[in-house]
């Protein structure tokens, strides 16, 4: 049945307060068209394969619904909405004294490789704001198949089994660094290297000390890649509302439930404009990147909100409202349908979901 009724989250001892949508402001009517609109979808269809929604407000979870069979037990695949987290290890690494600045130079930290494949006088320029905003320069491309460094292609390939390696390896296509971003995994896998190198741990032990214990994460699952260690390129797998924690935490600067965790000068450094996406990636909108944070301007009625968000393949989103104290989490299962999941976040967020922070009625 299509019908639904509004129910306020429950507290689930996770850490998020929970209130009802009345209570932070939010209309109800939008949210609930949306989601009679998921509801209703044809399954054969998949333009609204959506498997989950979560809103948080003012800092407490107003809205958690599952579909189809999901719940709030379940962890979802983040896909590349998990990439997020390798900038986020970096200003962790910084809290704890690692000596590591979007200025420190990446090669001199895999110590672990005596000489570099195509080695290039440009790699020693290449320093670890260039993996986290994707301007690497390096022959990396995940939207294009026949480019050597794009993902299908590295975690195929038989021969080399030290990813790292072979994204150090690459040939350079150009100077590293300026503001044209080329979408590759492999970079913000690096991040996670870069990490590593710099504290001295193994990544997962990391991740969980000084990330998934502070946001009081349930059940997650991390990706390793064929030598043990951690891959950052994407793929995490968490329970929705662990990852609408990520939203939150930079939402607030840094601070979860009033614990600071990571510093606010790296938030504000990592949602801030490096680099740029061509447009076509974007179905046709302007597309800007921070430190692993896509930045989105969506118009809603007369107003322009900034936007920044993780974001992955199948429609895995975590999108910040700054201006309106809002997050949302969007998991999917739109896989590879890259024109009907993108418009997840670039038309339904600013068509039912602002609309709900702003309309008359909530104030």
């Amino acid at each position: 049945s299509n019908a639904w009724s509004y129910r306020k989250p429950l507290p689930d001892n996770d850490g998020w307060a929970t209130a009802s949508m009345q209570a932070e402001g939010l209309d109800e009517a939008p949210i609930a068209e949306l989601i009679h609109r998921i509801l209703s979808a044809d399954p054969a269809g998949t333009s609204l394969n959506i498997q989950s929604l979560l809103i948080a407000r003012h800092g407490h979870l107003v809205l958690e619904e599952y579909f189809h069979g999901f719940d709030e037990d379940r962890v979802h695949d983040m896909r590349s909405a998990g990439k997020t987290f390798a900038p986020v290890l970096v200003g962790l690494a910084k809290q704890h004294g690692a000596k590591l600045t979007p200025q420190t130079p990446i090669y001199p930290l895999f110590t672990q490789y005596s000489s570099f494949a195509n080695w290039d006088a440009r790699k020693q320029k290449t320093v670890l704001r260039d993996i986290m905003t994707m301007t690497a320069g390096n022959a990396c491309d995940d939207n294009n198949d026949d480019s050597p460094g794009n993902e299908d292609r590295m975690q195929g390939d038989a021969q080399q089994r030290d990813w790292y390696k072979s994204s150090l390896d690459l040939p350079m296509l150009k100077e590293p660094g300026g503001e044209d971003a080329v979408y590759c995994s492999a970079d913000l896998n690096l991040v996670g290297g870069a990490v590593a190198a710099a504290t001295h741990r193994w990544i997962p032990d990391f991740f969980e000390e000084n990330l998934a214990r502070p946001l009081q994460f349930g059940r997650y699952y991390l990706n390793l890649m064929p030598d043990g260690q951690a891959y950052m390129g994407g793929g995490a797998y968490l329970r929705p509302r662990d990852q609408l924690k990520l939203g939150q935490l930079y939402l607030a600067g840094g601070v979860w439930n009033g614990k600071r965790i990571v510093s606010k000068e790296w938030v504000n450094e990592s949602t801030s404009v490096h680099s740029r996406f061509a447009a076509t990636y974007s179905l046709g909108q302007e597309h800007e990147y921070g430190y692993g944070w896509h930045i989105h301007n969506l118009k809603s009625g007369a107003k322009t909100y900034r936007v920044f968000a993780a974001e992955g393949n199948g429609g895995q989103f975590v999108i910040v409202v700054p201006d309106l104290d809002l997050v949302v989490g969007i998991t999917g299962g739109s896989y590879g349908e890259f024109d009907q999941w993108y418009r997840w976040e670039l038309e339904l967020v600013p068509q039912f979901i602002i609309p709900a922070a702003i309309s008359p009625s909530s104030h």
